[in-house]
């Protein structure tokens, strides 16, 4: 899957040593392609979240981000530092690479899958490696493309027969799925780092979520690569098998959580 929020002239390299000047200078970015009109409106938002909690997730990877109304659409900016900063990452490890992100509501599910899938580059250090070495926003992309093929090929070569998606999540609401794929990503970050601080999160958002969403999800993850998919193109993109117009309908007319009915994943709509 290619990246449909995140574009070559998204991609840059700085030589700031703040992390405060590094996010003025990324939605400044944002507002000279006219994605947003007022630079310091959403500097305040995106600081304001950072003194809630330190995006700094480890591996030298960041995720400053803010989610408003007054934007249509998930916008992304990804910075390559050409020094490490200090971010109080969980870690403890300076950061390099800066994610950042505005959306809305509509749109958390998405980003929060995309900084899993980003999040699983920076947990490999052969991909660590390759952005370091790279000297170009074009090389830069093209390493995150393919590494997103490669991914969502992991997914499609799982076999069928190794997934159980027998679900009985009726009733379970959608907005759910926002909470299952912040966990996905922290077990992906507590696989790598094994923190302390990580785990006390996973067990502080598994008391928030449906204990049956939680079982299902938990079963998937051991079976899958992820247990998540998107649906593209009237198919799914764990499987790539098609889905009826007819129960494609129902399922964005529906309120519940949604799973593929051949491979078992959860359904995200982009």
């Amino acid at each position: 899957m290619h990246f449909k929020h995140l574009t070559k002239d998204s991609i840059s390299f700085s030589d700031k040593t703040e992390k405060q000047h590094i996010i003025r200078e990324m939605l400044a970015k944002l507002e000279e392609q006219g994605k947003i009109t007022n630079t310091m409106r959403y500097y305040a938002q995106v600081v304001h979240r950072e003194s809630l909690e330190n995006t700094g997730i480890g591996n030298g990877f960041a995720i400053p981000h803010a989610r408003t109304e007054s934007v249509e659409t998930l916008s992304m900016v990804f910075c390559i530092l050409k020094e490490g900063i200090d971010y109080d990452s969980y870690d403890g490890k300076p950061v390099r690479f800066v994610l950042l992100s505005l959306f809305p509501s509509s749109y958390s599910t998405t980003y929060l899958y995309y900084i899993s899938m980003m999040a699983s580059f920076f947990s490999n250090n052969d991909i660590v490696s390759q952005l370091e070495a790279a000297e170009t926003t074009d090389e830069i992309y093209s390493i995150l493309e393919e590494q997103s093929n490669h991914y969502y090929e992991k997914i499609s070569n799982q076999e069928r027969n190794e997934v159980d998606h027998s679900a009985n999540l009726a009733g379970v609401p959608s907005a759910e799925l926002d909470l299952l794929v912040r966990l996905d990503r922290l077990y992906k970050m507590n696989e790598s780092q094994k923190c302390s601080i990580v785990s006390e999160k996973i067990s502080d958002l598994e008391q928030l979520i449906d204990k049956r969403s939680l079982t299902y999800y938990k079963r998937m993850q051991k079976k899958c690569a992820t247990p998540f998919a998107f649906v593209e193109k009237q198919a799914c993109s764990g499987c790539n098998m098609n889905i009826p117009p007819i129960e494609l309908n129902a399922i964005k007319e529906r309120k519940d959580i949604s799973v593929c009915s051949n491979c078992g994943r959860f359904l995200l709509f982009v």
